[in-house]
């Protein structure tokens, strides 16, 4: 009999685990890149564009008004996607990947310019118009496929500059202001918030982490300085510089019917909290669960998060009781971590009027470190018994990150067998995973993964090309798969904890690139979905989740795009949907990000009357019997006064 290698023989295991039909619906959650990254999210491009920078002072930023508009000629990048720039060495990639965003945009803004790019690539700028009644100017801008003029390129450019020359407001002011570049796709006056394909990526996942999203780090003030709320990212500024605004976070929760997990600024103060609560009591839909952590890995030293925490607990009155509880720094700053989360859940409790000990819509969780000193997570689970009672009362979990990397793998190591050394690793976390999860059961709380998912990162450039490539390999499924199923929701089984305790995964992010520094995203493009053996990763979540394929589809047949709706008056919104596997579960309505209604039964509609003058988006949600949702394109609806009865019978005299 011929030999099997024992590379192999992994890979056949892992394939015969993956073959098991166990699925963790409402466990598999996600997180999502930084806004502004290959996820495309935002159909205005403007949101995520670098500083407006001038064109007479040169490497400056551009002058601005109150609200953040430039007050004079100026230049800016509205994306660069780029897997290396022109004074870099070649990418670490070795497909050179870009993201593929040519196409057609719409540039609109109020004021006059004249526009010019500085790139490689052919872009042009067509019917260009001046509206002197509204002060507004629309363009289109070409933006081609292809490469670019280095060689080591493919795929399309991926960068965008515009230069705004000669501008002029009017009124003697140069400048100009409300700034727009839309999507290919998405008309010039849409105020949808959420590309399609982005609501509909989110649909395998229970639970969306937005760490990332929300730029939680790096992002403080030194102690003892404090975040405000009306220090928070607003809704209405140019270009969202500090993540997104705590409303996009409520709405993408409300569009997809999700938990959310969200992350508190580690230099808030306790009115920030409150708002934020008050916010998402307000608008946040009621089904949806909240888990609240402190910061991001306030554990880790190369976060400012890191030290904040570390000067809070040594010198804030507030923190002498946890002073005085040990000696050791260490187990002080992961204390004030706690008592954080804790005060947090009460700010909620209060404001929702839910309690944690319900263990149901609010949820704080104690995250620290899997790769330290595991007994960090019993001594504050002790200090919490002592201090406040039961922790099951005031936190939901313990949270870890497990990650599986390539330590192992030598250093000329094939693309396969850096995969069977990542899931060498894996196999190697149990233990330490199966410690927390007797931690959790002891306490009767959860244990949960803030973060967790492959890691080529660390910044090494050895073997690079084959550890980046491990990452597009069928196999990279079957490990993911084989760390999860095996190795979290089963790894109970050899403790003394029951199978359960282990719960909700965050997989790092949905979409990002790949480099030295990692391959962190399920995908490195949301065009992959459409053929998953392009995405192994985000696949082996699809099938850990049992939430794709065979989707339902859905398109909207009222109102009609550009619709004109009276106020006053219903405007019927209806929906046609089917299911390939199963059937539609229920049909929900949006205006904006609200949800307007829902129907369990066709033909589907729901109807929504207009109260103020502006101009908004309807969409349609097919949800099937899994659990699986489409969403319909977006249909752009304008309100107008209702010139019904009398209105209409003054307007025949006039005439």
């Amino acid at each position: 009999m011929r030999n099997i290698s024992p590379v192999l023989l992994l890979i056949l295991s892992l394939f015969s685990a993956s073959l098991s039909a166990q699925t963790y619906p409402a466990q598999i959650g996600v997180g999502l890149d930084g806004i502004g990254g290959r996820a495309l999210e935002f159909p205005n491009v403007a949101l995520t564009a670098t500083a407006w920078q001038s064109v007479a002072n040169s490497g400056a930023n551009a002058t601005t008004d109150a609200e953040g508009w430039p007050t004079e000629d100026f230049r800016v990048v509205f994306f660069d996607q780029r897997p290396f720039n022109a004074w870099n060495n070649a990418p670490d990639d070795p497909q050179h990947y870009v993201v593929d965003q040519s196409g057609t945009y719409t540039l609109s803004f109020n004021g006059q310019a004249t526009l010019t790019s500085w790139s490689d690539a052919p872009i042009s700028f067509q019917n260009q118009q001046y509206d002197p009644a509204t002060n507004a100017t629309t363009l289109d801008i070409i933006f081609p496929p292809g490469g670019g003029s280095n060689a080591g390129t493919i795929g399309n450019y991926g960068f965008l500059m515009v230069n705004f020359l000669q501008t002029d407001f009017g009124n003697g002011e140069k400048g100009v202001k409300n700034i727009r570049l839309m999507r290919p796709g998405y008309q010039h006056n849409t105020p949808q918030l959420f590309r399609t394909e982005y609501l509909n990526a989110i649909s395998p996942f229970s639970t969306i982490r937005f760490m990332d999203y929300l730029h939680t780090n790096n992002s403080n003030v030194a102690y003892p300085g404090k975040q405000t709320w009306t220090m928070r990212q607003h809704t209405d500024a140019p270009r969202f510089t500090k993540g997104a605004p705590w409303e996009l976070i409520i709405a993408l929760g409300n569009y997809t019917g999700r938990d959310i997990w969200i992350n508190i600024p580690v230099d808030a103060d306790s009115m920030y909290v409150v708002e934020l609560a008050r916010l998402m009591k307000a608008t946040l839909r009621p089904d949806i669960n909240i888990y609240l952590e402190y910061s991001n890995e306030v554990w880790n030293g190369s976060f400012s998060q890191f030290q904040y925490n570390y000067d809070a607990v040594l010198q804030s009155p507030e923190d002498a009781d946890i002073r005085a509880s040990t000696q050791w720094d260490d187990r002080r700053r992961a204390r004030r971590v706690a008592k954080q989360v804790i005060k947090f859940g009460k700010i909620f409790e209060e404001v929702m009027g839910v309690t944690v000990a319900s263990r149901t819509k609010i949820r704080p969780v104690f995250a620290w470190q899997i790769g330290g000193w595991l007994p960090w997570y019993e001594d504050v689970l002790t200090w919490i018994t002592n201090t406040y009672g039961p922790p099951k009362d005031f936190i939901y979990g313990i949270a870890s990150a497990p990650y599986f990397n390539d330590n192992g793998a030598a250093s000329n190591a094939t693309p396969l067998q850096v995969v069977a050394a990542m899931s060498a690793n894996s196999d190697n976390n149990v233990a330490n995973i199966q410690t927390l999860a007797q931690f959790a059961d002891q306490w009767q709380i959860k244990h949960l993964q803030y973060e967790g998912g492959p890691d080529n990162g660390g910044g090494s450039t050895t073997n690079l090309a084959n550890r980046i490539n491990a990452n597009r390999l069928p196999e990279m499924k079957d490990a993911v798969i084989h760390n999860y199923r095996d190795n979290w929701f089963s790894a109970n089984a050899n403790g003394t904890a029951p199978v359960g305790t282990n719960d909700l995964v965050c997989y790092f992010v949905m979409s990002g690139g790949v480099s030295r520094y990692g391959c962190w995203g399920a995908t490195e493009d949301l065009q992959y979905l459409q053929n998953l053996s392009k995405a192994p990763k985000y696949d082996a979540l699809c099938v850990l989740s049992g939430m794709c394929g065979n989707e339902p589809t859905v398109s909207l047949t009222a109102p009609a795009n550009n619709a004109l709706a009276p106020l006053g008056i219903g405007l019927n919104i209806s929906a046609n949907a089917s299911d390939p596997d199963g059937s539609i579960a229920k049909m929900e309505f949006f205006v904006n990000d609200t949800l307007i209604g829902s129907d369990n039964t066709p033909p589907y509609s729901a109807v929504w009357t207009p109260t103020v003058i502006e101009t908004v988006v309807v969409l349609a949600k097919a949800i099937d019997n899994d659990g699986k949702f489409r969403f319909t394109d977006a249909h752009v609806v304008e309100t107008e006064p209702n010139m019904s009865g009398t209105q209409q019978l003054e307007n025949q005299i006039d005439c």
